[in-house]
């Protein structure tokens, strides 16, 4: 995964629907992301996918993403 991300090369990301609910030292955030660019294949991409991440607050007081889940949406 992580070297197809690497070569994946991005155009523009647009982010929408945006939403963080803060639970102590959790955090759950969700909203939408429209992506355009050229895949790690070669082929053009264009995706439109909806998103939730969780982060916890490290005992250093920093902000680490723990799990993330995408999903397509269909256009």
């Amino acid at each position: 995964m992580l070297a197809r991300e690497k070569a994946t090369k991005y155009t523009s990301i647009e982010y929408e629907d945006v939403k963080v609910t803060v639970f102590g030292d959790t955090a759950i955030a969700t909203g939408g992301s429209k992506i355009k660019g050229t895949a790690a294949s070669g082929k053009p991409l264009d995706e439109h996918v909806r998103w939730t991440d969780t982060w916890l607050k490290m005992p250093n007081g920093k902000w680490q993403c723990v799990a993330s889940h995408a999903s397509p949406v269909k256009m």
